[in-house]
């Protein structure tokens, strides 16, 4: 199975427009404006498929209606939703047993992800995940590192 690819996504759908800028707005890596995608110029490979795919995401559910608290919860469900198409079980379950989890970002560039979508892969993890990954783990320390 292929990894999730935010391009190919849009690839297909001429309404969806990405643009690159040097400045959005402060600690902003990217934002939904209609049908237009801004991501950041400065960010790598990782950090613009990751914020695509939180900005698709975005596309998809709407804007968010209701108050500070509403949209924040929002932001969650986004983030979490994102970090699920990027990063698949197994690729995080490979990602620990070479990298451990001592590290998010070490983990980030296993995955080609940003640091965000890790943390939020990892927190919303289900109980099953969470069993499967705490296995890797156990797995990993018990023999050591798959790595070469």
């Amino acid at each position: 199975m292929q990894p999730y690819d935010p391009w190919r996504e849009i690839a297909d759908d001429p309404t969806v427009e990405v643009v690159t800028r040097h400045a959005l707005a402060p600690g902003l890596d990217g934002a939904l404006v209609g049908r237009r995608i801004w991501l950041h110029r400065e960010l790598g490979q990782a950090g613009r498929r990751a914020t695509l795919a939180h900005e698709l995401v975005h596309l998809e559910r709407g804007r968010p209606i209701g108050d500070a608290r509403g949209r924040r919860r929002e932001e969650r469900v986004v983030e979490d939703i994102a970090a699920r198409r990027l990063v698949s079980l197994d690729a995080l379950v490979d990602a620990v047993r070479w990298c451990g989890t001592e590290s998010l970002t070490e983990l980030a560039e296993h995955l080609w992800v940003d640091v965000t979508a890790v943390r939020a892969r990892l927190t919303a993890l289900t109980e099953l995940e969470r069993r499967v990954v705490a296995a890797a783990v156990e797995a990993n320390g018990e023999n050591g590192s798959d790595a070469p």
